[in-house]
């Protein structure tokens, strides 16, 4: 029987028997046909999927892992807009593609199952899983007390609460507990509430510090600065933490900084004002912008400033920059995404009159320059940098009534301009709002117009 030459060629190639005559035939380069996402656009905290159809090689999605040409595969929960890039590899040729998937707020509020446990003047940290804990305060798991030591997770999957590791000693928001997220994702807890040991009468001031290393809290050195009260924790970007100004009961200048490799504190100097309630910001450099706040003392004993100042982790040096517009403290501050950073609202003067004015500080210029007014007075709120680059203006009480803010108010850099936000239900004061990495924003807890602590927890998304 005849048979095709080329046949023959092939099964002797295939077989052992053609040795050192047989030659490999590359197959042609890789090539790419489509790579498209099943939807251009989702919301925030959601998924997609990506279908690439491909040939000549292997393939894999940057973030995702290996594909096969015409199956979809599933992407991680977005939450910003995210490119994704595939590889097709056929020995040292390759073909490469992008697609963008837009990641968008529905700018909402959607209420979820209240907490098991109530909470107020609690503290409330973002955990690199993508879940969060609550921590300290008031609670109703003991109402008499002022703060405990209990915590809380929560599962952005179940969208629930769970018995989280219990601190080292309590906490309790604003003059007792300084927070900081830290730069490898953990949190440190600077002082304990007034029912800790380390703030019992007769203790010896120590401002005693906790971190949580990824499964419960761990022990660290004690703050050098003794006695001091309503501090500023800010993360630095080597990991450590800054730890600036205070009262006993004055505005005080010194500042102590957290080594993260040592687990200890070290004093760095004084700022160049003594400050309570000001702002301190990590600039994108690995500066820190302290700015506003109150200080001491004048002819009237304390009053607010503009003055404004910038700390460089490589010399602890401290320097001067441009001024606020306007006297405050008590304000709000987000870094924006090019770099810049909005101050908002607080307060003016000693007599507590409210300040409407924002502003935004260019550290390229050290200015500060006008960026509109908040629609709403408002004090102990929070500036949310979200992750379409929009800065989201929540909480707080109207300083003229003592009723909690519902309205929320939006920043968009790049348009320089606020607009009116979602309605928050139901407003709580001092509820924390804690940006998960899923992009939402998780609003948990605070004090009912009763004074007792709130089971209310909700995502803005």
């Amino acid at each position: 029987m005849n048979r095709p030459r080329s046949l023959l060629v092939l099964v002797c190639c295939l077989g052992a028997a053609c040795g050192s005559s047989s030659r490999t035939v590359e197959p042609g380069a890789p090539s790419i046909d489509t790579f498209a996402p099943a939807a251009s656009a989702v919301f925030v905290g959601d998924r997609t999927q990506l279908t690439a159809v491909f040939s000549g090689g292997d393939a894999s999605i940057d973030g995702i892992g290996p594909v096969q040409s015409g199956v979809a595969v599933d992407t991680p929960v977005l939450a910003r807009a995210t490119t994704f890039v595939l590889h097709v590899q056929q020995g040292t040729e390759q073909a490469r593609a992008t697609t963008t998937v837009q990641a968008n707020y529905r700018n909402r509020f959607r209420a979820l199952a209240p907490s098991p446990v109530a909470r107020t003047g609690h503290l409330t940290a973002a955990l690199p899983d993508g879940r969060a804990i609550a921590m300290g305060g008031n609670s109703s798991e003991a109402i008499n007390l002022p703060d405990i030591d209990t915590t809380q997770i929560f599962d952005p999957v179940t969208e629930t609460f769970s018995t989280g590791p219990r601190l080292l000693f309590s906490a309790l928001a604003a003059e007792d507990t300084a927070l900081a997220q830290l730069a490898n994702g953990g949190f440190l807890l600077a002082g304990g509430g007034i029912n800790s040991s380390t703030t019992l009468p007769g203790h010896d001031g120590d401002i005693a510090t906790q971190v949580f290393d990824g499964t419960g809290f761990v022990r660290v050195g004690n703050a050098v600065t003794r006695f001091r009260a309503d501090a500023r924790a800010t993360a630095l970007a080597d990991g450590g933490v800054l730890l600036s100004g205070g009262s006993t009961p004055l505005a005080i200048p010194p500042v102590d900084r957290y080594d993260a490799g040592t687990r200890t504190w070290r004093l760095v100097g004084n700022m160049l004002l003594p400050r309570v309630e000001h702002s301190a910001t990590l600039l994108r450099d690995g500066r820190v912008l302290i700015a506003g706040g109150v200080t001491c003392c004048n002819q009237t004993g304390e009053f607010f400033t503009e003055s404004a100042e910038i700390y460089d982790p490589a010399t602890d040096a401290f320097v001067a920059t441009g001024s606020l517009g306007a006297p405050r403290g008590l304000h709000a501050a987000a870094l924006l995404p090019d770099g810049r950073v909005l101050i908002a609202g607080g307060f003016a003067d000693v007599a507590g009159t409210p300040r409407l004015s924002t502003e935004i500080f260019d550290p390229a210029t050290g200015r500060f320059t006008p960026s509109g007014d908040l629609a709403d007075a408002r004090f102990s709120f929070s500036a949310v940098p979200l992750t379409d680059g929009r800065v989201l203006v929540v909480g707080g009480k109207d300083p003229s009534t003592g009723i909690s803010v519902s309205q929320t108010q939006i920043f968009d850099p790049v348009a320089n301009r606020w607009n009116a936000g979602p309605v928050f239900p139901d407003a709580t004061f001092a509820a924390t709002f804690t940006l998960l990495t899923s992009g939402k924003v998780l609003v948990f807890g605070g004090e009912g117009a009763n004074g007792f602590p709130q089971p209310v927890v909700m995502l803005f998304e």
